[in-house]
């Protein structure tokens, strides 16, 4: 019995190993991310687990440290990707559930394996490709001469939360409802500083709020659900807008959901 589970990278504009696994006749587990959204068909080939990520805007202070050469390619994508959620409560239940249904696993694993050879295969994938090219070239054509500046502008070195806008399933907001995972802010609290004891973890400090501010969070979410914006009203003016985007930090390491 096996799965193929990948998680979210930052650039994931495709991702071959689901296909494979797929034409291999295995049920697959994904992130719903940018390209696994349009290859796994969620509860029939496998399970797509929601993600969440900030919103445009965020970001652009780790696109300017990557382009100063600060920080490498690499420590630029994981400062992003620690700021990308996937929920893990969902993804557990997708497992749970295929382990416990082998003829889920079965019918899932056949299906895809038919949709990766009608699909996938390089005999149905070229003539995709022409009809691509000639969409494209249509669409420069009609729409050129209406083309306005970017919002947010600098394509080689765009703030990364813009660039991959419609890549995750939900984008943080203001608005967006959090909640404990646990039953009390101290046991989050706890197990969260056990999290930060990797270097999987603790290599991106950039972006990880303080101590002080998580726990201003974790004390204004634990009186009951709130709003993002509710849950930073501790937390400093001109600090914000950082600990913001790091809520998606703290659903990540599996100490807040969104709701």
């Amino acid at each position: 019995m096996s799965f193929a589970a990948c998680p979210t990278t930052f650039k994931r504009p495709f991702g071959i190993v689901p296909i494979e696994a797929m034409a291999a006749g295995l049920p697959v587990v994904v992130a719903d991310w940018d390209g696994y959204k349009d290859t796994v068909r969620d509860c029939v080939d496998g399970f797509r687990i929601p993600t969440a990520m900030p919103g445009a805007g965020l970001g652009g202070d780790l696109a300017t440290r990557h382009a100063l050469e600060i920080d490498t390619y690499d420590m630029y994508c994981g400062h992003a990707c620690s700021m990308v959620a996937v929920d893990v409560d969902a993804t557990a239940q997708a497992f749970a559930r295929l382990l416990a249904a082998p003829a889920l696993r079965q019918q899932m694993g056949q299906v895809g394996q038919q949709r990766a050879r009608a699909v996938y295969d390089w005999a149905a994938i070229i003539p995709q490709y022409e009809a691509l090219w000639q969409q494209l070239g249509a669409l420069r054509t009609a729409q050129a001469p209406a083309l306005q500046p970017l919002a947010h502008p600098w394509p080689a070195r765009m703030d990364p939360f813009h660039a991959f806008a419609g890549y995750p399933t939900h984008t943080l907001t203001p608005q967006t409802v959090l909640a404990l995972v646990d039953t009390d802010a101290a046991t989050g609290m706890a197990r969260l500083q056990r999290h930060q004891s990797l270097a999987m973890v603790n290599f991106a400090k950039l972006v990880i709020p303080t101590e002080e501010e998580i726990q201003k969070i974790l004390a204004a979410v634990a009186r009951g659900p709130c709003t993002a914006d509710m849950a930073l009203k501790e937390i400093p003016q001109a600090r914000q807008a950082l600990v913001f985007r790091s809520l998606a930090w703290l659903a990540k390491m599996g100490i807040l959901r969104f709701i």
